[in-house]
């Protein structure tokens, strides 16, 4: 009876996000709809949009099983996220649509770099896309393990199959409808993840006699954000790893596509603060429900039900809730990992079909229509290597993201910021930096140990840090951009 009230609220969840997908498929025509939705997001769906698209499977399953077993200390973690991402509004978005305009309307920021450094090589653009891939398929990967533990926890799905049936679901409203129904899907999920960590979080917290009371065994140290659940203090490792968190929003592709997306420029101050908002109160809430969660698990006598921490959301739908409502907050979770995969999958065709040397050439010989459909067959291709990363190297949740966002950030966000400000920027500047932030950050990302846990700091610091010392080196030491390249960039900023 259990299960069936869980398929029962999956099926009409995932009927709706059919249907909306459906909708949107019926005013795509040509790349701009399917990349870009043909720029008409209003402020309402870039907002959360862009937040749920960050948030991902980390939310609802990892950062939860952080706060379980580390305490209150990894509330840095969100909150830079958080704040990453109102920096990347306020500086980024509002320059980043109207160069993207101005420069012949691209779509792609491998599109985008390639006009604002004036490559006529291909080099930067075809680099940008095929590293774009590389973390698109970490990040992808990261969802489908996420959507394997929850059906394996509900249903005793093998993990394998578990993976392929997450990116089926994933995959076949994202090929019908595009970006703007992804967009759409996006504020669905977005405020069912909302609705669904807002009933848990208070269910735990009124159902435990002592609910901020620890109860690990551990010293004084778990409800306290300074110091470790032992008592130790956090140190510089510590904050310069949260800091990475934020630095990823700078080079985080799916995000930057929102800004390039909304409709109006006016309407960016206000997506801004309520997707901050949006965040804000979701990363809370995750984390008071990996806080809360030891003391109801262990007043209920159900702690030995936790034997994956990243599992604790799903344990606590099961043990404090009536099946049909463990229905609804389980949905949240696909919602999470939807919401993440399918704007990375979509991302990831996109600068395929559209940046990717020879994939390139044969795109721009076909029609409009057909290039849409050739983006969908790249989407099941990039798709299908996440499922074999997932199923031969399978990783933590945690440690994907990491990866994936890290990496990002310090591959294209010192690129971004310094393209959009800084009128000397040139084409070498940008290739070593991007070189330098994605070796740097992989190097590090796969990496143990070493002084103070310093191999373990997230790797969006180093590599974001490096990338930006090296790429203001790089343009002082070389010749300054061309006429035309200037030109550009003062045309776009003049106003």
């Amino acid at each position: 009876m259990s299960t069936a009230w869980v398929i029962a609220v999956f099926s009409v969840y995932f009927s709706l996000l059919i249907v909306i997908a459906v909708v949107g498929a019926r005013r795509m025509r040509n790349m701009s709809e399917y990349v870009l939705g043909g720029r008409r997001l209003s402020s309402f769906t870039a907002a959360l949009s862009a937040g749920s698209s960050t948030t991902s499977a980390w939310t609802m399953l990892a950062l939860p099983a952080l706060a379980y077993v580390s305490g209150l200390v990894e509330m840095w973690i969100p909150l830079a996220a958080a704040v990453g991402l109102w920096l990347s509004w306020t500086f980024v978005a509002r320059r980043l649509r109207r160069y993207t305009i101005a420069a012949n309307d691209v779509l792609t920021i491998p599109e985008f770099f390639e006009v604002r450094f004036g490559d006529t090589s291909g080099i930067l653009r075809g680099m940008t896309a095929a590293i774009t891939i590389l973390f698109v398929v970490f990040y992808v990967s990261s969802g489908l393990v996420g959507g394997s533990k929850l059906l394996d926890t509900m249903f005793g799905i093998e993990t394998n199959t578990g993976i392929l049936l997450t990116f089926a679901a994933v995959a076949s409203y994202t090929l019908i409808g595009g970006f703007l129904a992804v967009s759409r899907t996006d504020v669905f999920q977005a405020l069912l993840m909302i609705i669904s960590l807002t009933i848990i979080a208070a269910v735990l917290i009124s159902s435990t006699g002592s609910p901020f009371v620890d109860t690990t065994g551990e010293t004084q140290g778990f409800f306290n954000p300074f110091t470790s659940k032992t008592g130790s203090t956090i140190d510089a490792v510590f904050i310069l790893s949260a800091l990475g968190w934020a630095f990823g929003a700078f080079g985080a592709q799916r995000i930057l596509q929102r800004f390039m997306a909304i409709e109006r420029e006016d309407h960016i101050p206000r997506s801004r603060n309520l997707s901050f908002v949006w965040l804000v109160l979701v990363y809370s809430l995750a984390l008071v429900v990996g806080l809360v969660a030891h003391s109801a698990l262990a007043e209920s006598a159900m702690l030995g039900e936790v034997t994956d921490p990243e599992r604790i959301y799903v344990v606590v739908s099961e043990v404090f809730f009536h099946p049909a409502v463990t229905g609804l907050l389980l949905t949240a979770v696909i919602a999470a990992v939807m919401s993440t995969a399918d704007s990375q999958l979509l991302l990831a065709s996109a600068v395929a079909t559209d940046d990717m040397p020879v994939l390139k050439r044969i795109a721009y010989a076909i029609s409009e229509n057909r290039r849409v459909w050739l983006g969908r067959l790249l989407l099941v291709i990039i798709g299908g290597v996440g499922v074999l990363v997932s199923v031969y190297f399978p990783g933590s949740i945690n440690e994907l993201v990491a990866y994936a966002w890290g990496g990002m950030g310090a591959a294209f966000g010192p690129v971004t910021i310094l393209a959009l400000f800084w009128r000397r920027f040139n084409f070498p500047g940008a290739l070593a930096s991007i070189v330098v932030g994605t070796v740097v950050a992989s190097i590090w990302a796969f990496s143990d140990g070493g002084p103070s846990g310093m191999w373990d700091m997230q790797p969006a610091t180093p590599g974001f840090i490096l990338a930006t010392v090296v790429a203001v080196v790089v343009t002082l030491a070389t010749p300054p951009p061309s006429r035309e390249v200037v030109d550009l960039f003062d045309r776009v900023n003049s106003r």
